[in-house]
């Protein structure tokens, strides 16, 4: 997730409507809002009331408040409002940045991801640098045997979970897996009663559109999983069954390093991975697959009080937030409003283009991110309030007051 700063018109961003634009609603709020997107260029930050963007930035923090990029050998902490540099350190020599603790003391610096994980060339071997931002902790190479991604910090910046692709040269699927910063060592997590897995009984995955979402606490992290080959998890192999399931949710504790996999019914994970959507709330996780019209509703923390609804089908990628009221579920060409505890759907209206990505916006508003663009809409009624160019744009990821 590499960002520079994109070139647009008046001043970096192009506000529809200026400079000789076709007139479309301008932005209304007042000092305006930061969008954080996705782009070619890399992550992009937007002030849609000043029509600046921030100073480069590589990858924020899990709540917005940081920005942390490589600027030469040098590893930049810059606030996420201003793009005001907070400190700098330097670390071992490495490519990017790729995981931040929730702490905000701990940064994972490695090479970029590959585009495919599978198949050769695969790696037998990966360099992982931990570093401390502020640069009071001394950095540390670790030099791993095997085929490596880092996914998550725990709580306690004591361990690094990491992706392991097996095998390492060709890889064929993946399992989960913690580095104890502490001595270097790799172990499975444990299972949710927090026991060790027994031997040959650690599952081995390979799924498409896999899509982690933090818990609002940020004591967990929620990773849906689709099209998985009838895929069999630890518990199942522990109890001998030879039948799974081709989606779930992967529940991972960031405090008790536990992990436990939230089986979806059928037909999750047959459909596009695309049209597959998740979201947390503070009292439920939220699944959709909209190919299929279908919508799962776990509780939290418990994970059994599972509900399940139909919902109108639609085809494309699909995105989700939930809000204090309401879950909102852009797919396709349609809009629906979703109510939190029952599923079903309040309100259906059209998107004001293909959906790449939704997120909160002040005041029950949304924004959502279309090809090129970012569009300000009343949550309620679905009205276009505003539209921000962003050329490149990949996934709108957060939205925020500026300050």
């Amino acid at each position: 997730m590499r960002r520079r700063d994109f070139l647009g018109i008046c001043g970096g961003v192009a506000l529809i409507g200026a400079c000789g634009a076709p007139e479309a609603p301008r932005t209304t709020t007042t000092p305006g809002h930061l969008l954080y997107a996705d782009t070619k260029s890399g992550l992009s930050v937007i002030n849609t009331g000043t029509g600046r963007s921030l100073a480069a930035a590589t990858i924020a923090d899990t709540r917005w408040n940081h920005l942390y990029t490589l600027s030469g050998r040098q590893l930049l902490t810059l606030d996420s409002a201003t793009g005001r540099e907070l400190a700098r350190t330097t670390p071992p020599e490495a490519k990017v940045v790729r995981t931040v603790s929730n702490s905000g003391r701990r940064v994972v610096l490695a090479d970029p991801p590959p585009p495919n994980p599978y198949g050769a060339p695969g790696r037998p071997q990966t360099r992982l640098v931990i570093a401390d931002p502020t640069g009071e902790w001394p950095a540390k190479t670790y030099t791993l045997k095997g085929n490596y991604e880092p996914d998550a910090f725990s709580n306690d910046d004591g361990f690094l979970f990491v992706v392991d692709y097996l095998p390492a040269d060709a890889p064929e699927g993946y399992r989960v897996r913690m580095l104890n910063l502490s001595d270097g060592s790799v172990s499975p997590v444990l299972t949710r009663t927090k026991q060790v897995v027994p031997a040959g009984a650690e599952e081995i995955m390979r799924g498409n559109g896999r899509l982690g979402v933090p818990s609002p606490l940020g004591d967990r992290l929620y990773t849906l999983y689709t099209h998985q080959p009838d895929h069999l998890h630890t518990r199942d192999l522990v109890a001998g069954r030879s039948t799974g399931v081709h989606a779930f949710v992967h529940v991972l504790s960031l405090t008790e390093h536990w992990a436990y996999c939230l089986d979806l019914p059928e037909p999750f994970g047959h459909g596009p991975a695309e049209g597959h959507a998740i979201t947390v709330s503070d009292s439920a996780v939220y699944v959709f697959d909209t190919a299929s019209g279908r919508a799962v509703r776990a509780e939290t923390p418990d994970l059994t009080n599972i509900t399940e609804q139909t919902i109108p089908k639609s085809t494309g990628p699909a995105f989700a937030v939930s809000a204090s009221d309401a879950v909102h579920l852009a797919a396709g060409a349609e809009l629906f409003t979703v109510d939190r505890d029952t599923l079903s759907v309040r309100r259906a209206g059209p998107t004001p283009g293909t959906p790449r990505g939704l997120a909160l916006g002040p005041a029950g508003t949304l924004w959502m991110g279309i090809p090129d663009a970012a569009v300000h809409l009343d949550a309620k009624t679905g009205r276009e309030l505003a539209r921000v160019a962003i050329p490149g744009l990949i996934t709108l990821r957060h939205a925020q007051p500026a300050v």
